[in-house]
């Protein structure tokens, strides 16, 4: 298929879908975002989901136009279907619209060529898509990154259903073989997806994003309990903080009046308390979410305990306010 197939849409969908182009890992060879490939794997891996609610969108229209005599319900329907098509087009068009061209693969070409020829009606091509890529766009980061890496996270998915270890190969070309996948949690704040994997008998953390392929082995897969527990503690936590066996006993905070604002304000990756007591709030969350969120709190957050972590903390600040003093001096 030669043509490349051209799309009017929002500037603000764009931009998600090039967000998502390069946070999703869909490069080309020198590292640069593959847009051509992205959207061809979205069509793809989205399609099926999409169609289905458009059937389903269809299927309310005709039981809404029941009342309608026979004779005239097929245009009826039609003329619904029309207009809604047309509105998404009109609001595209008020949020200042450009323009998305993508050229077809050979992975894409059946289904390219049955859009065009069987599912499309009454309706322009450029429409059609720019309803799916909206669609798409409307859900949460972390189902959007599911599309577009479905095959490697159904495939994870079985593993785990059916309790076998996999292989998996990492963007980077490292091979991770024979390890036991015990969940694909997302974040918190639903951004991305976390598989989590036990190896040379300990826990590791990988993001979906990354895997490049993944084979299902017919060993089957184990897990130690003190490593169960280690994964429900950060999927509890916080999926992209990996949990160690150091990570053993809560983590106390004292915080001012301001920073009991702040963590009233600062939601990203917040951690949540167990306990609150005046102005001290436990944690069982781990040394690095507790490291990587009060950081930014300076001295409305003192770290009472483990006394290594306060420690490191105060090692932070104090060579970041050396380095400050060798600029601006004392004053």
């Amino acid at each position: 298929m030669e043509e490349k197939i051209k799309i009017s849409l929002s500037r603000q969908t764009l931009e998600l879908l090039k967000k998502d182009c390069e946070d999703f890992k869909i490069f080309k060879k020198d590292n640069t975002a593959n847009m051509n490939a992205f959207i061809n794997i979205l069509v793809i891996n989205f399609f099926e989901e999409f169609s289905a609610s458009e059937e389903k969108l269809h299927d309310e229209i005709k039981k809404a136009l029941f009342c309608v005599p026979e004779t005239y319900k097929e245009k009826a329907f039609e003329g619904v279907i029309n207009v809604l098509s047309k509105r998404t087009g009109e609001q595209a068009e008020k949020r200042n619209t450009t323009t998305l061209s993508f050229k077809p693969t050979r992975s894409s070409e059946k289904i390219v060529t049955y859009i065009e020829n069987v599912f499309l009606k009454n309706e322009t091509i450029s429409s059609f898509y720019r309803r799916m890529l909206v669609e798409y766009s409307k859900k949460t980061k972390n189902e959007r990154e599911k599309i577009i890496h479905n095959e490697n996270y159904e495939a994870l998915k079985k593993a785990i259903s059916r309790e076998v270890k996999v292989c998996l190969v990492l963007q980077n070309g490292d091979v991770k073989s024979g390890v036991s996948i015990y969940s694909i949690a997302s974040s918190k704040d639903e951004l991305f997806n976390y598989v989590l994997v036990y190896s040379n008998k300990s826990n590791h953390t990988i993001r979906l994003a990354t895997i490049k392929s993944v084979s299902l082995m017919p060993e089957k897969s184990k897990i130690p309990e003190k490593n169960i527990l280690l994964f429900e503690r950060q999927i509890e936590n916080g999926a992209q903080y990996p949990f160690y066996p150091s990570d053993d006993e809560p983590i106390k905070v004292e915080l001012t009046e301001k920073g009991i604002k702040l963590f009233q304000k600062i939601y990203l990756y917040r951690p949540t308390p167990i306990k609150i007591e005046g102005n001290i709030y436990t944690f069982d969350c781990s040394a690095n979410q507790a490291l990587y969120y009060f950081e930014r709190f300076g001295e409305s957050a003192l770290i009472l305990s483990p006394k290594k972590l306060g420690i490191f903390m105060r090692n932070y600040h104090y060579y970041a306010l050396k380095r400050y003093r060798s600029i601006y001096g004392k004053e």
